[in-house]
C-alpha cells in the first residue's frame, strides 16, 4: 500500500536563510548610536511582539508591514519622542546579504528523501524569488507562499490556508518567531515547531528545537511516521 505523502511548511528568514546583519541586530545598532542602552535580545523581543500584531502588508512595503517605532519603543519601556521615532523610521533595516545556515540543505535533503512536500511560507518582499534561486533552494522547495503574493502576513491563519491548498496529507510548520510562526500556525490548527537558534525564548519549553537536525525528529513525531 502506498504511504500518504506529508508536507512541511518552512519559514525562510532565520530558519533556512541568515540575513547579515539580521533586522534586530541592525536596529539595535542604530538605537545604540542614538544613545539608547539596549541589547540585541531586548530589541528582538520587542520587534517580534510588534510584528506579531501585523496581519497585512503595507501597500508601499512590497509584502511587509510598516514598522511602528512608537510601539517598538514602548515594548522596551523606552518613552518615544517624535524626533527619535522619525530618525529610527528613516533607516532601511533589510539586508541584501544572505546565506544559508549550515543545517538548511541537510534538513531539506532529508525531507525530500522522505518524499515530503516542502512549502516555503514567509513574510517577505518579491526578492524571495531571487533568494530562492541564488541559494539553490528551488531544488528542494515545491512551492512558495509569500506575503508579497497573497497580501497576508503570518501570523494571519489564512496565509497557512493558502499553503494548505498546495499541501498533501498532514502538515507541520517550522519557524523561528513564536509570535509569528508558532502562534500563526496554531491559529490555523496546524502542528507547529519553534526553531530557537539563539535561545531567545527560554520560557518556551515544548515544541521547540535549537537547530534543524533536532527538528527532523520532532517532525517525525508530529507527522507520525
Amino acid at each position: 500500500m502506498k504511504s500518504m505523502m506529508k508536507s512541511v511548511f518552512v519559514d525562510m528568514g532565520d530558519t533556512l536563510v541568515k540575513f547579515v546583519p539580521r533586522m534586530h541586530e541592525k536596529m539595535a545598532e542604530v538605537m545604540r548610536k542614538e544613545g539608547l542602552e539596549v541589547t540585541d535580545y531586548q530589541v528582538f523581543r520587542a520587534l517580534v511582539k510588534h510584528m506579531g500584531k501585523s496581519n497585512f502588508p503595507h501597500p508601499d512595503h512590497d509584502g511587509l508591514s510598516a514598522l511602528d517605532f512608537t510601539d517598538i519603543l514602548y515594548e522596551m519601556g523606552i518613552p518615544p519622542t517624535p524626533e527619535l521615532v522619525r530618525r529610527l523610521a528613516s533607516v532601511n533595516y533589510l539586508s541584501d546579504h544572505y546565506e544559508l545556515y549550515d543545517d538548511s540543505i541537510p534538513f531539506l535533503r532529508e525531507l525530500k528523501g522522505r518524499r515530503v512536500k516542502i512549502i516555503l511560507v514567509t513574510n517577505t518582499t518579491k526578492k524571495v524569488r531571487r533568494i530562492v534561486r541564488d541559494l539553490d533552494l528551488d531544488k528542494y522547495v515545491d512551492h512558495v507562499v509569500a506575503s508579497c503574493d497573497v497580501n497576508l502576513m503570518k501570523p494571519h491563519p489564512k496565509i497557512f490556508y493558502h499553503a494548505s491548498l498546495l499541501a498533501e496529507g498532514p502538515a507541520v510548520h517550522i519557524g523561528d518567531v513564536y509570535e509569528i510562526d508558532y502562534i500563526g500556525a496554531r491559529r490555523a490548527y496546524l502542528n507547529a515547531i519553534l526553531l530557537d537558534r539563539f535561545n531567545f525564548y527560554p520560557e518556551i519549553k515544548r515544541d521547540k528545537v535549537n537547530n534543524l537536525y533536532e527538528a527532523l525528529k520532532l517532525i517525525d513525531e508530529k507527522l507520525k511516521y
